[in-house]
């Protein structure tokens, strides 16, 4: 019988057990997950959590937990898998990170393009993905084609994509840290934001697209252009 204080038992209760939802949503996964505990396993039990993972997200029993679990064994089975749930719209920032910890070169760009191109992808789901691209992943992980398609998020009708899409593709081309993004005394005197912060039409915030190819290093513009697609 296992004991209730063994490695195993102790990951199943971080990974399966109750959590809260809100601090959960709130603060992020990534706070509530128990990790080391899958350090303490011994590596058969390291296999047998996998194993159950994998399970518990192919019958959608599991949360973001899961994901994340995987992504620390460095489980390359679980690729697929947490593909598919990009492609679904669940959790997808949690995936990213997962697939990018796994693989960062084992990311397939069409799933996460067709995200980004349908039109029934949620304001927030288009967050979770331009977050994750910009977090785990780098222009040559991700191709030639997403990052024009981020670029034509610019022009979205909801301000916190507009707001992701700009931080997004700073970062992919190396001209924002994460901290300077933070910055809101530097955010106040950025010209582009201030054009994608108001409400307008579709060809007001074309002016933030002129403004941003501007500041974009010509090497990588040439390396990964953006166009409208």
């Amino acid at each position: 019988m296992l004991s209730p204080e063994s490695p195993l038992a102790t990951f199943r209760r971080a990974y399966f057990g109750p959590i809260d939802q809100y601090m959960a949503w709130h603060d992020g996964f990534g706070f509530l997950t128990n990790l080391a505990c899958l350090d303490a396993l011994p590596p058969a039990e390291q296999a047998t959590a996998t194993t159950e993972l994998l399970a518990a997200l192919r019958a959608g029993t599991a949360d973001a937990r899961a994901m994340l679990g995987l992504g620390h064994l460095r489980a390359a089975e679980a690729l697929p898998l947490l593909h598919d749930y990009v492609r679904r719209g669940w959790a997808a920032l949690y995936a990213l990170e997962a697939i990018a910890e796994i693989n960062p070169a084992g990311l397939y760009p069409p799933i996460v393009a067709a995200q980004l191109r349908a039109k029934t992808s949620t304001e927030f789901q288009l967050m979770d993905l331009l977050i994750g691209l910009r977090e785990y992943f780098t222009l040559p992980q991700i191709g030639r084609v997403i990052p024009s398609l981020v670029f034509k998020l610019l022009t979205h009708s909801e301000f916190l994509v507009r707001h992701h899409a700009l931080d997004t593709l700073r970062r992919l081309y190396g001209v924002e840290t994460r901290e300077q993004a933070q910055n809101m005394e530097r955010r106040m005197k950025d010209d582009v934001f201030s054009v994608i912060a108001k409400e307008g039409f579709f060809t007001n915030f074309g002016k933030a697209q002129r403004l941003l190819l501007a500041e974009l290093p010509p090497a990588a513009l040439a390396a990964y252009p953006l166009v409208v697609r």
